[in-house]
């Protein structure tokens, strides 16, 4: 009595039935494309959501704090002095700080 036992190739129909709503496969590519499908779906809508919030967060962050500084002053220079240079990112942070400390230093 010996059993033979037979390969099956992973695309080979698979016997499913179901009851249910949910969608019956013919082959395992079938059931791969779905779950690709599905997966890419939802990163998809998870990740457009919630972009806009989260870079309308960082903005703030970066403004309340003055990182966007050099930034601005770019935009602003731009417009109200397009034909000198502005300066460049280490000289304005230096001329910032020498603005900042430079004055009265005392608390009362």
């Amino acid at each position: 009595m010996s059993k033979k036992l037979t390969k099956k190739n992973a695309n080979d129909s698979l016997t499913a039935i179901s009851d249910s709503g949910l969608p019956v496969f013919e082959t395992t590519l079938d059931i791969d494309q779905r779950i690709a499908q599905s997966a890419t779906l939802n990163i998809n809508a998870t990740c457009v959501e919630h972009l806009p919030l989260w870079s309308y967060i960082w903005r703030v962050i970066r403004e309340l704090s003055g990182d966007d500084a050099y930034e601005r002053y770019i935009a602003q220079h731009a417009t109200s002095d397009p034909d000198t240079p502005p300066l460049a990112r280490k000289d304005f942070f230096l001329y910032q700080q020498q603005q900042k400390w430079s004055g009265i230093q005392r608390c009362c």
